[in-house]
């Protein structure tokens, strides 16, 4: 908790730092000695977009009773099997006390020193604990291939007994082949079974029991590191971010986007402790649309014979004839388009629902177009105590999935080749003009990047890591991840003030640019300090509120009320106020 005594020591001129070293035995917990001294130079780096978040390079004069012990052999202080906590101490001018303030929990990755009786200078350069799992001190596995797989089976029969959950997946890895035991991992999975994205949550994880679960088999190669395994377990759902703290906790949680978070540094002390800013805006990475093409759907069954009457898909499929089984993904070639919260029967098994995979309702009318070919997973529910059956849209037979930023504003008709008509910049345009179903319009009526103002810039994923992506709703969330990197990380200021040994990534601050007239928010997205010349340089990204914020802050129809040709769920702006009886929350 940073306090008004932290911040007062700060604005003191000048600042008296000192460093003081922990040195750990390589459990991590045994403290063997403690070096203090005086900062003479080097720099530490925070960067939120890096596994090793944490980077240490000092050069220290150690005090006279520290001196003895700064020799670099195997039974000194330091050497390579030790481990190192960080502080960085301010001096209070009245008191003449030093306050510490940590910096992190690091391992050596070179040292050197210098034992003149006239410099006596130290030099030590260290990085957070994730260099002993990416390769660099340690990590690397030496088993020919190692799997984890999406399920286990019962060996005798081949029925699933078990769907692996990614969550303990994460911690089996960090444990058995990391040896690490001090974590904090958040669930991992389906955007819309997370607290924080989805009121009703809880409903949503009763009625879909594998939405944290391990899609397909992973296999790793020898020689691949422990934190190529957890990044790729992490990678399974966008938008997650796995670290080490400065209290050396391995951290797997989403990225957090802030919007309650108080605001931790005032315009008025960034001001006050101000060197220099510079703006910038990466024109070449900007953009506002990004498109995602996944992986070619792999199917357990595949049927061209498909008759469409009483808005249920009647299917044959030679060898589906016992029982529906969880699991099973279909590819149905659809012989004519969908009215609403259409059917699928396959074998005269039972009518069961059509969902959709993101929203877990019904899909709309015409979302299966004639002639294509479209993926469905069946997929068990508890209802009532009782095991029902549902077909949950994939999508086309490629995942394809895209997120646009807008404003809220729609343009005057637009006229297509084939003679269909529709606003400009609506939802429909997107889906018409890119071929795509899966759309999500993102609307942040402040950002500079919108559709409306810079006109359509896409970005289109294709490939790699994306061949993984096995449905749209997985293609759309990633989409919408990507577009929020490629528009907002690049509306960006780089401040430099007096050093602040206690500033961190992910922390809201408000302040007023040269270019500004007003206090902005941003965020801070990576931290570095200058030991030489004491000071401090935030790269920081300006805050704009997601949708989904401020839909959750406002209420839905507010919300639509500014914007009226949104639509959020099954409901457009007209639809709603209908059902309300008229007027505005």
């Amino acid at each position: 908790m940073i306090t008004a005594k932290d911040l007062k020591l700060i604005l003191q001129k000048p600042l008296h730092l000192s460093l003081k070293i922990e040195i750990m035995k390589d459990d991590g917990k045994t403290i063997l000695d403690t070096l203090k001294g005086t900062i003479i130079g080097g720099t530490a780096s925070i960067d939120s977009s890096s596994s090793i978040r944490r980077t240490f390079s000092a050069a220290l004069i150690p005090t006279l009773y520290d001196r003895n012990n700064t020799k670099i052999i195997e039974d000194g202080a330091v050497w390579l099997n030790k481990e190192l906590r960080i502080y960085v101490g301010i001096m209070d001018m009245r008191t003449k006390e030093y306050f510490y303030y940590p910096q992190g929990h690091y391992v050596y990755t070179s040292t050197s020193g210098n034992f003149d009786s006239t410099t006596n200078q130290l030099t030590i350069s260290c990085s957070d604990y994730m260099s002993k799992l990416d390769g660099t001190k340690n990590g690397q596995i030496g088993a020919l291939t190692t799997k984890i797989p999406a399920y286990e089976e019962n060996t005798e029969t081949g029925e699933i007994i078990k769907h692996n959950i990614i969550r303990e997946a994460i911690i089996t890895v960090l444990k058995q082949l990391g040896g690490i035991d001090n974590y904090m991992v958040d669930d991992v999975g389906e955007y819309k079974a997370l607290p924080q994205n989805n009121d009703r949550w809880q409903d949503y994880r009763n009625q879909n029991p594998l939405w944290n679960t391990i899609p397909y088999d992973l296999e790793f190669s020898s020689g691949c590191t422990v934190l190529s395994i957890l990044e790729k377990l992490r990678d399974l759902y966008p938008n997650y971010e796995i670290f080490f703290d400065e209290y050396n906790v391995f951290t797997c949680r989403m990225v957090p986007s802030c919007y309650k978070d108080d605001i931790i540094f005032s315009n008025e002390f960034l001001q006050r402790i101000y060197i220099s800013e510079n703006i910038n805006i990466d024109m070449a990475t900007v953009r506002n649309i990004c498109e995602v093409w996944g992986k070619i759907i792999e199917v357990d069954f595949y049927t061209e014979q498909c008759s469409y009457q009483n808005n249920t898909y009647h299917c044959s499929i030679n060898g589906y004839d016992e029982a529906y089984y969880n699991g099973d993904t279909i590819a149905v070639k659809i012989p004519s388009a969908n009215a609403a919260n259409p059917k699928l029967n396959i074998n005269n098994l039972g009518t069961i629902r059509i969902l959709d995979e993101n929203t877990n309702e019904p899909i709309m009318r015409n979302v299966l177009e004639k002639d294509a070919v479209f993926a469905f997973k069946i997929k068990s529910q508890r209802i009532d105590g009782q095991t029902v059956f549902n077909a949950y849209l994939l999508g086309h037979w490629q995942a394809h999935g895209m997120n646009v930023l807008t404003d809220g504003t729609v343009g005057s008709d637009y006229a297509f080749h084939d003679g269909t008509m529709c606003k400009k910049y609506s939802k429909e345009y997107f889906q018409k003009k890119y071929s795509c179903e899966s759309v999500e319009l993102e609307i942040v009526p402040g950002s500079p990047f919108t559709v409306q103002k810079l006109g359509e810039i896409p970005d289109v994923k294709t490939g790699g890591e994306y061949d993984q992506i096995t449905s749209d709703s997985l293609a759309l969330s990633r989409a919408k991840w990507e577009n929020w990197k490629n528009s907002r990380l690049t509306d960006s200021i780089t401040l430099t003030t007096n050093l602040v040994p206690f500033y961190d990534v992910n922390l809201k601050i408000l302040y007023q640019n040269s270019n500004s007239d007003i206090p902005e928010q941003y965020i801070i997205k990576s931290v570095s300090h200058d030991f030489s010349s004491g000071t401090s340089t935030l790269s920081l990204m300006k805050f704009y509120p997601l949708y989904d914020d401020v839909v959750k802050e406002m209420g839905s129809h507010r919300v639509l009320s500014n914007y009226k040709h949104g639509v959020l769920g099954k409901y457009s702006h007209d639809e709603l106020t209908e059902m309300i009886g008229g007027g505005y929350y």
